[in-house]
């Protein structure tokens, strides 16, 4: 293997170990010499990749986030149709219940937990967060479109809808994982498919969720 396949190799992990460490501990407690100890390395060597904690969370989150991407274009793959494909978007950004053993999306909300307390004053987590929504608006942005040339979806402004529906994912996946009682998983997912279905003119809620969430 070669030395630059191999140091690429050695950084993918060390945020890898990185992206777990924070999660479990938040970045206030995570020190570079835990995440050294998580992947086996020196703590120089994970300090000579990212020279601060704030660097090491903003691109673990890059990370988690690509891998967030990976398995929701691989869910995609496997829709018939439009608003199948945004169903698809919604459910995979709900965490799950921790007495459920929650969801492999919860990690990506722990850690944008802490890049949200932490970009208001720092302007490259704040570029960093900038960067991940908008990838994120214009997927739903692109499948918002998709379904208009198809005729499934009614006329709305793509981006617009995009801006609405993931501020709103955003602001419910808070109250989720905070643990609210009024705000459940089930809850969260029902109250997105609804307001993006009105948006849309359409119905995307199945009809055996339909009645009021549990």
């Amino acid at each position: 293997m070669s030395r630059t396949k191999t140091a690429d190799r050695r950084r993918q992990e060390i945020l890898e170990a990185a992206a777990a460490v924070i999660a479990e501990r938040g970045l206030c407690d995570t020190r570079i010499a835990d995440v050294a100890a998580r992947v086996g390395a020196s703590p120089g060597l994970v300090i000579y990749y990212f020279p601060t904690k704030e660097r090491l969370l903003a691109e673990a989150l890059g990370h988690e986030d690509q891998g967030f991407v990976d398995r929701v274009t691989a869910l995609l793959d496997g829709a018939s149709d439009a608003p199948a494909k945004l169903r698809v978007m919604i459910e995979a950004s709900c965490p799950g219940p921790a007495a459920e053993g929650g969801s492999p999306t919860d990690r990506d909300w722990v850690l944008w937990l802490d890049l949200w307390a932490r970009a208001r004053l720092d302007p490259e987590l704040a570029d960093e967060r900038s960067r991940l929504d908008r990838v994120w608006r214009e997927a739903i942005a692109d499948v918002v479109r998709q379904g208009q040339e198809t005729g499934e979806f009614g006329p709305a402004d793509p981006d617009r809808v995009a801006l609405h529906l993931s501020a709103l994912i955003d602001g419910l996946a808070i109250q989720v994982m905070l643990g609210d009682g009024e705000v459940t998983r089930a809850v969260m997912r029902d109250m997105c498919l609804d307001v993006a279905g009105e948006q849309l003119g359409v119905a995307l809620r199945p009809r055996e969720t339909s009645k009021k969430s549990r």
